[in-house]
């Protein structure tokens, strides 16, 4: 009977923190996880991280799921960086428009989706914006240099700041999957 309700306990918490996890992954659960799409007849192999969870305000109200992501071209040249986030909340839609990095670099956010997830009113109803940010590698290979979370600023048109931080552990197993895939 004990080691059933053991292996019953081990399966719950296995399940419960793969969907609301809020912590970290190592670095090579991190890099195994990357997705690779490499197919020969595509001008680009792209790259895809793990989803991860966190909050902006230590809520259940303003959640965010993010992943990096990245773009190479079988011709040569430089890769391309993207950070996806889905980044939720109640009330009124925020519009995010510009982020902002270490050292004050700014960029724009590119808004890729708006949705009404669901509404307990006709005033109070969830959403979720979809955006991306570009990155450049440096951002990254400073961060890992650091041993520093990567912190991404997202502001918005309503006057909302969101924070974002992408952990050093998943910044060195995104990069590592890619640089080891180069040879």
């Amino acid at each position: 009977m004990t080691k059933l309700a053991i292996a019953l306990i081990a399966i719950l918490v296995a399940g419960c923190s793969a969907t609301t996890s809020l912590t970290q992954k190592s670095v090579a659960e991190v890099r195994q996880a990357v997705t690779i799409q490499n197919d020969a007849k595509s001008p680009v192999i792209e790259y895809s991280g793990p989803p991860m969870q966190a909050t902006t305000d230590g809520s259940d109200h303003n959640l965010y799921y993010y992943n990096l992501r990245a773009v190479e071209s079988r011709d040569g040249g430089s890769i391309q960086y993207r950070l996806h986030i889905d980044i939720t909340y109640r009330e009124d839609w925020r519009n995010y428009e510009l982020a902002s990095f270490r050292g004050g670099h700014q960029v724009d956010v590119t808004q890729v989706d708006k949705k009404v997830l669901n509404c307990a009113s006709s005033i109070s109803c969830m959403l979720e914006e979809t955006v991306e940010v570009t990155l450049q590698e440096d951002q990254i290979t400073s961060a890992l240099e650091r041993r520093d979370n990567l912190r991404v600023k997202l502001k918005a048109k309503s006057g909302h700041r969101s924070v974002v931080e992408v952990s050093s552990s998943y910044l060195m197993g995104f990069y590592a999957a890619i640089v080891n895939r180069q040879g």
